[in-house]
């Protein structure tokens, strides 16, 4: 092999590692300040202001370790319920939350909605006391289709919204 493809294929070779490295990198970034966001969100379910009002409060439910997929959901999740229900948030009728069930105060709630991997779930709370809820089971097979998906999840949180 001559000196001239010794140097190209080191060359591509060192360009290799060098991408490689930098998308790791980028993706820890983007992991790390999940995990932030995640820790800074509350997870008791907040009291409605009015004690006869009810709040709808949709979950995402996740793991430390999160993949693309899951930060998928939580981004069309927020951008669903933050551009569809600006107003019901501002007036606190909707409350939006993310809750690792890795942490040992959130292990429970894979028990208490029957959840086996990541999840999306909406629920009606009343005076303290969650009275209904639902696991948004269409987030992964929609999860390719952010439009069908984002109305998916309007039409559950609207749903949920008309009768509290």
């Amino acid at each position: 092999m001559s000196i001239e493809k010794r140097h190209l294929v080191t060359g591509a070779l060192l360009a290799f590692v060098a991408v490689t490295g930098i998308t790791l990198v980028v993706k820890e970034t983007r992991h790390a300040r999940a995990v932030e966001a995640s820790a800074a969100a509350p997870a008791s379910i907040p009291v409605p202001p009015a004690a006869e009002a009810s709040t709808v409060v949709v979950t995402s439910f996740h793991t430390t370790a999160r993949c693309l997929s899951c930060l998928k959901i939580e981004e069309l999740t927020n951008a669903t319920l933050t551009m569809r229900f600006a107003d019901p948030i501002a007036e606190k009728r909707v409350v939006w939350r993310l809750v690792n069930t890795d942490e040992p105060a959130n292990a429970h709630y894979m028990k208490d909605y029957g959840l086996f991997t990541k999840s999306v779930v909406v629920s009606e709370v009343k005076a303290g006391k969650e009275l209904r809820w639902k696991n948004l089971d269409q987030v992964w097979p929609l999860l390719r289709d952010p439009e069908a998906f984002q109305d998916d999840v309007e039409r559950e949180v609207r749903a949920y919204l008309e009768k509290a």
